[in-house]
This record gives C-alpha cells, structure tokens and sequence, in this order.
C-alpha cells in the first residue's frame, strides 16, 4: 500500500485533533494552570501545524500556510519545554523570550525562502529549533524532581528519540537534498508523519500521567530527596522513624511527650469546584502554617494525604493543649489571607503519653480519632484523644 502525502498528513490531523482535544478537555475540567495548561498549549499548536500543512497542501495559503505550520510545529516542543520547566518549578520567563524570539525567526525564514526555495525553503531553520526545543524539553524531563517520576524519564527519551531523528532528517537533507531517494524513503514527509502521531499518542499519555502525579495531596513526596519535602515537613516515613526515637527516648525519662495531629477537610471538593492550582496553594499554605506556628523544638511531619502531625515534648497537658491552640490560631490566620480566599475545615486532635503510653502508632490513632471529632465539632477546635482511640485506625 502506497500512502500519498495528503493522507497521510490528514491522519497525523485526526490523531493530533483528537490527541490534543482530549487533554485540553481535561485541563478546563481540572482547571488547570500549571505545566497541564503549557502542555496543553502545546498540543493545540501541533494540531494549528498540520491544518496548516493541510490548507498547503490543498493549495490554500502559500508561503504564509506553510510558515504558520512551521512557527506551530517549532512552538509544540518549545511549550512542552516550558511545561517540564513549570513541572519542575523553574522560572520561564527568559525561556518564554527565547521560544518567542524562536518562533518569529521559524516564520521569517519560511515567508523569505519559501518563494525563492520553494516548499521547504525555511525548513532548516525549523528544523534546528525544533532540534533545540526537543533536546531542551528532554533534559528538563530528567532534572529532579520530575527526574524522580519514572513516566518522566520515558518522556524524555521520547523527546530525546524526537530530536535525535530530526537532527538525522536534518543531516540528511543537507547532504541528499529533498528529492533525493534516500531522503524521501527514509526521512520524507510520509515517514515524518508517521513519527508524528507516534510522538504525540506517547506524549499525551505521560503527560497525562504526570499531572495526576502532581496532584494537590501528593505533590510534596516526590519533590524530596532525603526524606525531608521541599517545604522541610518531613515524610511520613521519616517523621515515623523520628517519633519512635522520641518516644522512646521519652519513656525512659517518664516524660511527657504529645503528637499532635492537624486534618484538614474539604480539599477535594475545593479542587473540583476551584481547580487543581487552587488546592495545591491553599495545601502549600497549609503545611508553611503548621510548620511555622509548631514549636521550635517540635517534629513536624506528614501522616496521611490531608494530615500532618506534630511531635513536641510539653511539661503539663495544660502547656499541650496550648502548643495545640496555637497552631489551630496560626493556621486559621494564614489560611484566611490566602490569594485563592478558600477556607478548609481544620481539626486538630492531641494525644498525650500520659493517657495513652508511649507507643507511637497507638498515640498518632488517638490523635487522629480527636482531630476528626474536631473537625466535626461546633464547640471545639483542639480535643484530646483517650485510651479508646489508641486502637487501629477505623474508617
């Protein structure tokens, strides 16, 4: 079966078409405005590519069809570049200048040389930024903390694999011209094409990925390095392991230790009626909060999606319950000026030693029961949990 240049630059439209739709399509639904909206932008821009390389082909538009399709297809990799970078929490503001600078030379070149040279006039300048943009998107994919995600490091090797087929296209058309048979077997516009929709049906399903990994509830873990988050509340293995050297340490001294235990409810709704950005800066804002109004010689550390807990040594259950209304008060405060104006249900829940021994899940059991009923009550903001909540943790 021989495939004409027409059909198939009419597939590579359906599969981009319906490749980018439905990620676009996901990114109003979860309102997203991180790295999800840039690689959506960049999707889109692909699909602008090959409508315009369609209205060409049809005789429709000239020159200037064919250097918007070229301006597009040098924006696809540049916006999945800028993605990654705002994935990583990196500045794009110069990275922004130069793909503008990028783009305006890709259709400059093709609107001077497209007369002179014919279809391909300007194609080499294309193709040397797109060369770039790919390589570029592909490293940032491999910088930590998106290095650390192993969808990640297959979407750099696509993007990799991208630019290293095109700097071959580009190599061989220097050398073999585009009506040259080696050229038009292997690295024709067919051929290219076809790499076309395998890129974009691979991309779109790691980018998918990757922004569900990113989420407003489980984006700190994987931004850590040493067992400590990005924001310096520890994860919940580490904040574990140090609970236990504490508690232990504390029994022996017959001190009185108390873990203390903030939830907050309503996230989730938040995310879906305010989008994803929002819940993660009201999270964000969250966890600085009880970091920065816990006590100074406190552990602070995650226990749960929605749950941090606090690990202070406190002299009377009286000094506990302070500690604990302290941290409520500086969270309600901090969270009450966020940007975003959302408000979540905080519950903070107390368990002491002295009621409860120095074992430490029976006493994080405790304080979650308590934060819980906290978070329920009218009445009160901070409870403390008793013997009757030490047991395994019930739904």
């Amino acid at each position: 079966m021989i495939m004409d240049l027409f059909s198939v630059t009419v597939m590579t439209a359906i599969v981009a078409l319906t490749a980018a739709g439905i990620f676009v399509v996901e990114t109003l639904r979860r309102r997203d405005t991180g790295a999800g909206r840039l690689w959506a932008v960049g999707y889109l821009c692909g699909t602008a590519t090959t409508f315009a390389y369609i209205s060409w082909a049809s005789g429709i538009g000239g020159a200037v069809a064919i250097a918007i399709g070229n301006a597009s297809f040098a924006l696809t990799p540049a916006f999945i570049w800028l993605g990654n970078r705002r994935f990583n929490d990196r500045p794009i503001t110069w990275s922004s200048v130069t793909v503008a600078v990028l783009a305006v030379a890709t259709f400059l070149a093709a609107v001077i040389r497209v007369p002179v040279d014919g279809s391909w006039g300007g194609w080499p300048v294309m193709v040397v930024t797109i060369v770039g943009l790919f390589a570029a998107g592909g490293v940032e994919a491999l910088r930590r903390p998106m290095g650390r995600v192993g969808n990640a490091r297959l979407f750099a090797l696509v993007l990799l694999a991208a630019a290293v087929y095109y700097a071959a296209r580009l190599v061989a058309f220097l050398v073999d011209g585009p009506d040259g048979e080696f050229f038009t077997a292997w690295f024709g516009s067919v051929s290219a094409n076809i790499a076309t929709v395998v890129l974009t049906m691979v991309a779109v399903v790691v980018t998918s990925i990757l922004r569900s990994t990113k989420s407003a509830t489980h984006r700190f873990e994987w931004l850590s390095e040493n067992g400590v988050a990005a924001d310096g509340v520890m994860l919940t293995g580490t904040y574990r392991d140090a609970l236990r050297d504490v508690a232990e340490r504390a029994s022996w001294r017959q001190e009185l230790l108390s873990v203390v235990v903030v939830g907050i409810d309503g996230m989730e709704e938040m995310a879906a009626a305010f989008g994803s950005d929002a819940a993660d800066e009201l999270a964000a804002q969250w966890r600085r909060s009880v970091r920065r109004h816990a006590p100074a010689s406190a552990f602070v550390g995650e226990d749960g999606d929605a749950t941090l807990s606090v690990c202070v040594v406190s002299s009377t259950a009286a000094e506990a319950r302070r500690q604990a209304a302290a941290i409520y008060r500086g969270c309600i405060d901090d969270l009450a000026g966020n940007p975003t104006g959302l408000l979540p249900i905080v519950g903070i829940g107390v368990a002491l030693t002295e009621t409860v021994g120095y074992e430490p899940e029976t006493l994080l059991n405790a304080a979650r029961a308590a934060a819980v009923r906290a978070s329920r009550s009218l009445e009160a903001s901070v409870l403390f949990g008793g013997i009757e909540d030490g047991g395994p943790a019930r739904e």
